[in-house]
């Protein structure tokens, strides 16, 4: 029942999670560096799965979070729909697809 239900606004709420995961990290979502590493992390995880050392909760939050918004914009794009994030979850996503790519051309 996807249809009915409001990605825009579940993604909206989900990035608003998200920045707040990061400040609670200590992660400024304006430096590239710190957001790549955090990036290559959350890749990390899930691709490997469980790592060796347990995660800090936060963290774990931080990249289910970021599983829910991929899924969210998946729904949405299945209905046609254009699902928007706010500046954190741009940031955010600019990341990951530069780790998961190997790029650095700052896609905007």
């Amino acid at each position: 029942m996807a249809q009915f239900e409001d990605q825009q606004g579940d993604a909206l709420q989900i990035a608003h999670e998200i920045g707040r995961m990061l400040i609670a990290l200590r992660i400024d979502w304006n430096d590239a560096k710190e957001m790549r590493a955090i990036a290559r992390e959350a890749l990390a995880y899930h691709t490997h799965g469980k790592p060796s050392a347990p995660l800090p909760r936060t963290k774990l939050e931080l990249f289910g979070l970021i599983g829910l918004m991929l899924k969210t914009m998946e729904e949405g794009a299945e209905f046609h729909r254009l699902i928007h994030g706010n500046d954190v979850w741009k940031a955010m996503a600019r990341a990951l697809w530069e780790e998961k790519t190997g790029r650095t051309d700052n896609i905007k």
